[in-house]
């Protein structure tokens, strides 16, 4: 019957049923196998269901200390049954190595970007879609311990709507004769997915982002805190974006008052569907200071709000997510998963795991990566601190 259906008819009728039903249809035949699997069915496909609804479905992971180590667990959540009653419990084929867990750069479109740090420069990374259990290993970068010996780098992950592919970007600082990470400016290298490789680009970024920091996805840039260490007439703080399309960065102004303070920790995250920063900092004998500012209109410094102050809570780490329903979460220093309702400033503690290894973001049901073939990550057994890919 299908062969009497125009294809785009076809497509929307395969796209509007339920996701598993869907993969099974793939069996029905080679055409429908062909249709399925392509790039242009899974971006139909995404684009009908983030229009049609909104994800009430978590993916939560954290480390918890067991009899046998530390165990690193992804879970799914209905958000009411958030943290109590999880739907599944999802098997991550890119888990802790030895040395410690991996490291989530961040998700986009259903597909999560996992590195691991690991012991050394051992930068394993992959992209992983729990949704069809699919995952793509990314090469080794260029920039390496071999090639350029010490280096920090920090990274992000999202979409271009210009090339329709998702990227990866690298950040990286090389050691100068002071044994600093500070020089500018950086290498900065671009993974493609559909290329399947990595390139360098050419920048004049003059602000460092510390090793690891955490990025933030909106309009089609990854978002950074970028610190200024040597020139003393610039601002200390400022927002770095790096704008996948045009593969440029782009500084824009952080609030006036936070311009020269001192933090435990400022990150970006994005609240309400806006550019969202929030500073933690601590004074000797105080207790922990964090608030929320949201940028109300895009790429203009002027327009970051306070929406709130985050009181009374000692030992906060740093963010970990938004929720729906207006709850805070925030990591305690003694690895405490902390729920803060800024309505009312109660706060109660929901589990205990690795400070360092909280994670919450929507889950969203989706093709990408399907028509990707699969890349085998192999261990590196030679001990010379890079992982084998």
């Amino acid at each position: 019957m299908s062969s009497f259906l125009p294809q785009d008819v076809l497509t929307d009728i395969l796209a509007r049923l339920p996701f598993k039903t869907i993969l099974q249809c793939r069996c029905v035949s080679k055409t429908w196998y062909s249709l399925i699997s392509s790039t242009t069915f899974a971006t139909h496909h995404l684009n009908k269901t983030t229009k049609t609804k909104n994800s009430d479905i978590l993916l939560f992971r954290y480390c918890s200390g067991e009899s046998n180590g530390e165990i690193e667990h992804y879970f799914l959540y209905q958000d009411d049954g958030f943290p109590d009653n999880h739907l599944e419990e999802l098997d991550c084929p890119f888990k802790r190595t030895r040395y410690g867990f991996s490291n989530i750069v961040g998700s986009c479109d259903g597909v999560f970007c996992l590195v691991d740090y690991g012991f050394g420069y051992n930068d394993r990374a992959v992209l992983w879609n729990p949704s069809i259990r699919k995952t793509v290993r990314i090469p080794r970068p260029n920039v390496t311990f071999t090639s350029h010996r010490s280096f920090v780098h920090s990274l992000g992950f999202g979409f271009d709507s210009i090339s329709n592919d998702y990227k990866l970007v690298r950040v990286v600082y090389l050691q100068d004769c002071s044994f600093g990470f500070d020089e500018v400016p950086p290498m900065v290298e671009v993974y493609t997915m559909r290329r399947g490789c990595w390139r360098m680009i050419t920048n004049d970024l003059k602000y460092v982002i510390r090793e690891q920091s955490a990025c933030a996805f909106l309009n089609g840039a990854c978002h950074w805190i970028g610190y200024n260490s040597l020139d003393r007439d610039e601002p200390r703080h400022a927002t770095v974006a790096f704008n996948l399309g045009d593969e440029v960065f782009v500084q824009m102004a952080v609030p006036d008052c936070l311009v020269w303070d001192d933090f435990i920790d400022i990150s970006f995250t994005v609240f309400d569907g806006m550019l969202s920063l929030v500073p933690c900092k601590k004074w000797l004998w105080e207790e922990t200071s964090c608030s929320v500012w949201v940028m109300k209109e895009y790429g203009v410094g002027e327009s970051w709000t306070k929406l709130f102050n985050i009181e009374h809570l000692e030992g906060i780490q740093r963010l970990v997510a938004f929720r729906e329903n207006n709850e805070v979460l925030l990591a305690g220093e003694h690895g405490e998963l902390i729920s803060y309702d800024p309505n009312t400033n109660n706060w109660d503690c929901k589990l205990f795991g690795d400070v360092d290894s909280f994670y919450l973001d929507t889950f969203v049901e989706s093709l990408v990566l399907l028509s990707e073939a699969d890349r085998v990550l192999v261990e590196n057994t030679s001990g010379n601190g890079e992982g084998e890919y």
